[in-house]
């Protein structure tokens, strides 16, 4: 909220300039998700960061203002306690669409830089769609005009826009405690929906093999994405353990690195930090914008800027000029 006060003011003030140019040195994180149109997909189009044309623009807007690290040299980083000299930039991209190869990969590959690719490994070849997806598919599908459910404190209603609606709900499955494919259970018994869902669309083994063969990287973000705090002890070793021995056991990579699904602030704590460090991993991602100007102070606190549709530049330097500092 400080951030959105401070850029609005700064607008008002024509300070964008000034506040990009003494922007701090440190750990500039983005995150991607989908890559493509938004209005193509049958799922959930809030999923969708940019399209291929914007990524290639964003990737050259960030070569030229900043020094892209790999996961390798940022865990060195971390090790060795130091503060960042220049302006560090980490790309990565979250949850293994089928698009992060087909569209993302021939984009990076030709402005030759590397990226990070957390993936969610009960989804890797799966024909299961996830939660949000189904979400935002029952939405497209049944066009309800309101949605509640008995364990939500307040109803969902329609206000002419689908996608904002499809937000908006998805929103209350995130503040809910009940478990989201209970959630999903009931949303299909309130909509009558008995026709299933049409095929996933993740990478399989092999195409993540490619990414590695292509000089990405990879880490997990846990096995069924699942909010780590509803879960318990067994359901939390699960997640964290059985993600990166499959991601190691099939790809011959170390895993050391894990982004938080969903990763607001409510979706991890100190049990599930001592979880990741007590299964191996040495830092974490969340989804909460910021710049790490000491990284090594909270490795499993790493802060990520959301990358967001129709983005221009102007749009990417405010963001980055009016962030809060770690």
């Amino acid at each position: 909220m400080l951030s959105k006060i401070k850029m609005k003011a700064g607008r008002m003030l024509g300070l964008d300039g000034l506040s990009w140019r003494t922007a701090p040195n440190g750990l500039y994180s983005v995150n991607f998700h989908r890559i493509g149109n938004r209005k193509d997909t049958e799922f959930d189009p809030c999923v969708y960061s940019c399209t291929t044309e914007e990524l290639d623009a964003h990737i050259k807007f960030f070569k030229q203002n900043f020094d892209i690290i790999s996961l390798k040299a940022l865990t060195e980083l971390l090790s060795n306690n130091k503060k960042p000299k220049s302006k560090l930039l980490c790309l990565t991209f979250d949850d293994g669409y089928i698009d992060n190869f087909s569209n993302a990969l021939p984009v990076l590959c030709n402005n030759n830089v590397s990226a990070t690719f957390f993936i969610a490994t009960g989804l890797v070849g799966s024909r299961h769609v996830p939660w949000w997806d189904k979400v935002a598919y029952l939405i497209k599908r049944h066009t309800p005009n309101r949605v509640h459910l008995d364990a939500w404190r307040n109803e969902v209603v329609f206000e002419n826009c689908q996608e904002r609606f499809i937000r908006a709900v998805l929103q209350a499955v995130k503040n809910c405690k009940l478990p989201a494919q209970k959630q999903i259970s009931q949303l299909e018994q309130t909509l009558h929906h008995q026709d299933g869902y049409p095929r996933a669309e993740f990478m399989d083994w092999h195409h993540l093999n490619t990414l590695v063969e292509s000089g990405m990287e990879l880490g997990a973000h846990s096995h069924n994405h699942d909010i780590l705090t509803k879960l318990s002890e067994d359901e939390l070793f699960y997640e964290l353990s059985h993600s990166k021995a499959l991601l190691e056991s099939n790809l011959g990579c170390d895993i050391s690195a894990f982004s938080y699904p969903v990763g607001s602030k409510a979706t991890y704590d100190k049990r599930v930090i001592e979880g990741l460090k007590d299964t191996g991993y040495e830092l974490a991602f969340n989804f909460q914008p910021g710049i790490n100007t000491i990284p090594s102070t909270n490795p499993y606190d790493l802060h990520r800027f959301p990358i967001a549709p129709e983005m221009s530049i102007a749009d990417i330097k405010r963001m980055f000029s009016y962030a809060k500092r770690y």
